[in-house]
């Protein structure tokens, strides 16, 4: 075995591999796709003052067309290469983009997000529907993620308590009169929210940034996990969190699987077994680009514009008693630029060995999910300071030149083949992407977080996963009620081990104080991996 049985995105596992055990992230097995009822259309309607207010209307689950022939990475490159021109720009807005895993949404609450620079909130309506508005109360522009889901289902901004259905019309003003021309405000089109298409695809919820794009979201399928995340002798587990560097550093960073046995040596790969990595490009154009190795394991690679990269690991082995074994793992990673300088990572990783080790419904798969997360932030804490100091590096010379991927090969060395996917990446970008996302006009030019953020902040787990993850959160809150609970029976058993006349029974109430108190310890320093972890390379041997 190879040091290239590990993943290069959360949830690796090369390492242990090459030991026959193995423990990777989990993600709970994706649902199917969903009937797009929660994708929609829309009804243009135009009110007085030629004002337009989008109202949805679901959309049957034909409307979004299935891909006829689906590889099992779950993409049709024919289909995706309709239209593709050898150097056709891309267009950023006119493509489903996921913006959460669904399980690590909470259905009470608004939760703000940013897409392309364009500030949105998500929240479930009364029916179950997932809704995307931009986060803009049109009465004084407030950010309708600080409201609440107010009584009737409605979106309520917390600054007036003006409410939205989910169609983004204005349902109620409370300061409006019921008589005269006040009552007429909340049917005005000046009263609507903005509102993009949303649907549910195999547990992730999705979102078209463009509000005039409901026709073309409503005909196009969103990206789609490998047929295998279906397969029920494949286990799945899923993690996000939001990174303070650009989505192009992050792409970057997804497209080298030769940085593993360094950034994550021993907890994905190993230094000492690198080897050299002759990667060769099968396809590229205007959708993307895809590749491959060959040797074991077979490491394919395949991206798919604007923001999905799918990795399939095959590794033969021969086992005592079972004989012969093609062991498969999919690492398929979702980057989704939020802001300059900020991207959200989305990673499902599937496997069909060592499925014990992974969390899962079945009662043998016993490990949380926040536990495995544990080892997926590691993952994403080897790389962090590295890519802060590298987005450092390029973003002054990106006041050089006007172009950063066209200068790419003059600034950096790449001889080897281990770089064939960053350079075909960086290629495509430059020559497809318009060399960076369109951004909307509403960002403001501000310095990158990677320049200004300490090393922290940089990491700090609890503000870009923990906050953000269901599973982490609900941890972390039951670590620190054990901790207090602990804390609080060590200073009742060591205030009552005085008072007992027998020696032994002060023994045992001390000896239990001593204990309750090195559980409350040992919880704090557990608890540090929802918060903050510090990663020094230098300091693993």
């Amino acid at each position: 075995m190879t040091s290239l049985m590990c993943t290069w995105i959360p949830g690796g596992c090369v390492s242990l591999l090459q030991q026959h055990s193995t423990r990777q992230p989990s993600v709970a097995v994706p649902t199917s796709l969903a009937s797009p009822s929660s994708a929609a259309a829309a009804a243009i309607v135009t009110r007085r003052g030629g004002r337009k207010c989008v109202v949805s209307r679901a959309v049957s689950s034909s409307a979004v067309e299935s891909p006829p022939n689906r590889d099992d990475t779950g993409y049709d490159a024919a289909e995706e290469g309709v239209g593709g021109g050898e150097d056709e720009k891309f267009l950023w807005r006119d493509h489903w983009y996921p913006v959460s895993l669904v399980e690590d949404l909470d259905a009470r609450l608004p939760t703000p997000f940013q897409l392309l620079g364009r500030e949105i909130v998500l929240w479930k309506d009364r029916e179950g529907n997932w809704v995307a508005f931009e986060d803009k109360c049109p009465h004084r522009l407030a950010p309708l993620s600080e409201g609440r889901v107010d009584e009737d289902g409605w979106l309520q901004c917390s600054y007036h308590g003006w409410s939205f259905r989910s169609d983004g019309s204005c349902a109620r003003i409370p300061q409006a009169s019921p008589v005269g021309p006040e009552s007429r405000a909340a049917a005005s089109p000046k009263a609507c929210v903005v509102k993009f298409p949303t649907l549910i695809s195999q547990g992730l919820l999705f979102v078209w940034p463009d509000e005039n794009g409901w026709e073309k979201a409503s005909r196009t399928k969103p990206p789609m996990l490998p047929v295998d995340f279906d397969d029920p002798q494949f286990s799945s587990v899923t993690i996000q969190r939001d990174l303070f560097y650009g989505y192009d550093t992050l792409m970057e960073n997804v497209c080298d699987p030769s940085h593993i046995d360094f950034a994550h040596h021993k907890v994905t790969g190993r230094r000492d077994r690198a080897k050299p990595l002759t990667f060769k490009l099968e396809d590229s154009g205007f959708w993307g680009f895809s590749g491959s190795n060959d040797g074991n394991p077979r490491i394919s690679s395949k991206f798919i514009a604007p923001c999905y990269l799918i990795n399939k690991i095959e590794i033969d082995t021969k086992l005592p008693l079972l004989g012969p074994q093609t062991w498969k793992i999919w690492i398929c990673s979702f980057n989704i630029p939020m802001a300059p300088g900020k991207t959200r990572s989305i990673v499902c990783s599937a496997r069909n060995f060592f499925r014990f080790t992974m969390p899962g419904p079945a009662w043998w798969q016993l490990v949380p999910r926040w536990h495995e997360h544990w080892t997926s932030n590691k993952i994403y804490d080897g790389d962090m300071i590295v890519l802060q100091g590298q987005e450092k590096i390029f973003l002054s010379k990106s006041k050089e030149s006007s172009d950063i991927n066209q200068q790419y090969t003059k600034l950096t060395f790449t001889p080897t083949q281990a770089d064939r996917f960053v350079l075909a990446f960086r290629n495509w970008l430059r020559r497809h992407g318009d060399s960076q996302p369109e951004w909307y006009d509403s960002v403001v030019q501000q310095p990158l977080p990677s320049t200004v953020l300490s090393k922290r902040q940089m990491m700090d787990r609890y503000e870009q996963h923990t906050l953000k993850c269901s599973s982490c959160k609900s941890a972390y809150t039951a670590f620190q009620t054990l901790q207090k609970v602990l804390i609080g029976a060590t200073v009742a058993l060591t205030a009552t081990a005085s008072i007992p006349a027998e020696m032994q029974l002060r023994f045992l109430l001390a000896g239990a104080a001593v204990a309750s108190a090195a559980l409350a310890y040992i919880l704090s320093q557990l608890e540090k991996n929802f918060v903050f972890v510090d990663y020094v390379h230098a300091d693993i041997d």
